[in-house]
C-alpha cells in the first residue's frame, strides 16, 4: 500500500505496536500450553467444573413430618491434575509475568479499533474481560496484605487461600483466608477458579485465532502450529548414532563437530567392544 500501512492496518489505526504484538505472541504460546492440559481436552466438562458447587437436598417425611437436610457429595479431581493446570494458567493472572489478561485484551481492542464489522469481536473481548475478572482471585482488591480478621469468606478468598497459600506459595497471610473451612471446601473453590481461568484463556485464544484468520492480525503461523508440550510416551533421537568411549576423566574434545577420534584417548565404541566386526553402514 502506498500509504505505508500493512494490510491489517488499512481499515483500522495502523499496524499493532511492537510491544503489543510481542505480548500476543507470548500469550498465544502460553495458552496453547494451557489448552494442551488434560482438563482442557473437553471444554464441556471444563465448563461443568467451573460451575461445581456443594448442593443441599431438603426432605420431609410424609409419615412423621420430620425434615432433613443432606449435602450432596462433590466429585473432586486429582490434586496433581489441578495443581499442574494451575501452574500452566497462573502466568496469565500475574502482572509481573508479562502476559496478564488485561494487557492482552487491551492489545485485542487495539487491533479492533476503527474497524468496520468488529462490533461482535469487541463485545466478545468485553465479555472475556469480565470472565477473567470473575475468575481472578485478586480482582478487584489485589493480593491481601493483612491476615483474615473474621467475617464472611468469599469463594475467591477460599480459592486464593488454597492456590497461593498452600499450593503455589508458602503464604501465611493467604492461608489465613481459609478460616476454619475444611481443606476440601477450599479445594472445591480452587477447582472452580482454575477451570474458569482456563476457559477464559482458551476462549481468548480462539478470538485471537479468528482475528488472525480475518487478516486483522499478522502473527507468525508457527506460534499456532509448533509443538509446545510433550505428548509422546517414548522418544529416540533422530539420525544415525555413533558412540565414542574414553577412560574416566579424559577431557572432552573442544570441538565435537570435528573428528573425535583425533582427540587423545577417544575410541569408537564398536572398535573397542566389538573388535573385528563390521560397523553399521
Amino acid at each position: 500500500m502506498s500509504n505505508g500501512l500493512s494490510a491489517k492496518g488499512v481499515e483500522g489505526m495502523g499496524p499493532l505496536p511492537e510491544r503489543q504484538l510481542e505480548l500476543l505472541k507470548r500469550f498465544v504460546l502460553r495458552v496453547r500450553i494451557v489448552q494442551d492440559h488434560s482438563l482442557a481436552g473437553d471444554l464441556l466438562e471444563l465448563r461443568k467444573l467451573a460451575k461445581v458447587e456443594i448442593k443441599a437436598v431438603l426432605a420431609r417425611s410424609t409419615v412423621t413430618g420430620e425434615t432433613k437436610v443432606s449435602l450432596q457429595p462433590v466429585d473432586l479431581i486429582p490434586t496433581e491434575q489441578l495443581e499442574s493446570a494451575a501452574a500452566r494458567v497462573r502466568p496469565i493472572f500475574l502482572k509481573s509475568d508479562g502476559v496478564h489478561y488485561e494487557n492482552v485484551l487491551d492489545a485485542v481492542n487495539t487491533v479492533l479499533k476503527g474497524r468496520s464489522g468488529a462490533s461482535e469481536f469487541r463485545a466478545k473481548a468485553s465479555e472475556l474481560r469480565t470472565s477473567f475478572r470473575n475468575a481472578d482471585p485478586d480482582y478487584p482488591h489485589g493480593k491481601p496484605r493483612d491476615p483474615w480478621d473474621g467475617g464472611v469468606l468469599s469463594h475467591k478468598q477460599l480459592a486464593g487461600s488454597w492456590l497461593y497459600g498452600n499450593l503455589l506459595h508458602e503464604d501465611e497471610i493467604r492461608r489465613s483466608y481459609g478460616g476454619k473451612m475444611a481443606l476440601e471446601e477450599m479445594y472445591v473453590a480452587a477447582m472452580r477458579t482454575v477451570a474458569s481461568e482456563m476457559l477464559a484463556a482458551v476462549e481468548t485464544l480462539h478470538l485471537i485465532e479468528r482475528l488472525q484468520t480475518r487478516g486483522w492480525l499478522e502473527l507468525p503461523d508457527g506460534i499456532f502450529t509448533d509443538e509446545v508440550t510433550v505428548s509422546a510416551t517414548s522418544w529416540v533421537p533422530p539420525g544415525k548414532a555413533t558412540l565414542y568411549v574414553a577412560p574416566v576423566n579424559t577431557p572432552i574434545p573442544s570441538d565435537l563437530d570435528a573428528d573425535v577420534l583425533s582427540s587423545d584417548g577417544w575410541k569408537n565404541a564398536v572398535d573397542e567392544y566389538l573388535p573385528g566386526q563390521a560397523k553399521n553402514s
